[in-house]
């Protein structure tokens, strides 16, 4: 090899360790490790702020569901608020999750081509006086590649950190639209579903019902085994109601002890007799609290689409129907008028 070449490979690896070295620097272990701790800190911030942020809502959520109508309440704030920090989150965590991949594509490349370098570096017929540098210059390249090495471990650390996160947040979606104590939809997944199904029927024309459900006497039963004993009596009235119900109708709990139902492509008649199976399964169940037998009914008010119907008006036939079935003895079910007469 002539001198002038040696001359300039040696300077370019000189040059290639200036540059590297900062860098081999910058991700050393504890930078990795400050990373990773302000990583985690971006990550769980918002859900930090949830907590403090759902505290503070509720009593503004209970008065507020006090003095509005039911069938206009507004969006549940706390859902709400979920819903828009788990889109900045999500946003956050894509970008997170393409900057580790750019990251890790970029430390395999540089490992792979300060190995093709070192390979040619160490087979170079190096003068004495240069053994030195040159030795040097090879051990900075065995520490980057090192690094990278490391910091691919931490990166695959970090998409794990990241798959978790991601999971978390399906899961507090959910959470937020179910009801926790019988694992039916809650009320604000009922309110959106509701519209969604007048909006189809006044698309494509599908028949639909909407039970109104009450549970007869359930104070009584509060009164008498106290909260936990009712707790369990509605637990197993949602059970009865979602499994004599088919797999395609819509169930919830709509408040307190009552609980709504979505029949879908089923006229008034079809759902007041499936309503009257809800009615005989619960009927015949037996309750056991504290050792005792205990038997509850139900009451139901049946209502059908009607054309140029809203959410809002089939809810308030439906609840006039409940009303009837309750003045008249209740445990049984009422169609309600048409729109005309309701």
């Amino acid at each position: 090899m002539h001198l002038w070449q040696f001359i300039i490979i040696f300077s370019a690896g000189i040059t290639l360790g200036i540059i590297l070295h900062p860098l081999a620097r910058m991700i050393e272990s504890e930078g990795i490790n400050h990373f990773l701790d302000a990583l985690g800190r971006i990550v769980t911030a918002p859900f930090s702020f949830l907590g403090r942020s759902f505290g503070r809502r509720l009593a503004s959520r209970r008065l507020m569901k006090e003095t509005l109508e039911a069938t206009t309440r507004p969006v549940d704030p706390r859902e709400q608020q979920i819903s828009d920090n788990a889109q900045t989150i999500r946003g956050l965590l894509l970008s997170l999750a393409n900057v580790i991949q750019r990251t890790d594509q970029a430390a395999s490349d540089s490992s792979q081509t300060l190995g093709d370098v070192r390979n040619t570096i160490d087979h170079m017929a190096i003068p004495d006086d240069l053994r030195e540098v040159h030795a040097q210059l090879l051990k900075e390249i065995d520490r980057v590649i090192s690094s990278n090495s490391t910091l691919k471990r931490e990166l695959f650390h970090s998409r794990e950190i990241l798959a978790n996160q991601r999971q978390q947040i399906e899961t507090l979606k959910t959470e937020v639209r179910v009801d926790g104590m019988t694992q039916l939809a809650n009320r604000t997944c009922f309110d959106e579903k509701i519209i969604e199904m007048v909006r189809l029927w006044e698309r494509y024309g599908d028949p639909f019902s909407l039970l109104i459900i009450d549970v007869d006497n359930f104070k009584d039963i509060n009164d008498t085994h106290g909260h936990p004993g009712g707790d369990r009596v509605l637990k197993g009235v949602a059970y009865k109601i979602r499994s004599t119900l088919r797999a395609t109708d819509f169930v919830a709990r709509f408040g307190g002890d009552e609980f709504a139902a979505i029949l879908m492509k089923a006229t008034a008649t079809a759902a007041a007799d499936a309503a009257q199976k809800v009615c005989r399964q619960v009927r015949e169940s037996n309750f056991v609290l504290d050792g005792e037998d205990v038997r509850t009914s139900l009451s139901i008010g049946v209502a059908e689409i009607a054309a140029g119907e809203s959410a809002e008006q089939l809810l308030k036939r439906a609840d006039k129907a409940l009303y009837r079935v309750k003045e008249a003895g209740r445990n049984s079910v009422m169609i309600a008028d048409p729109p005309e007469r309701a």
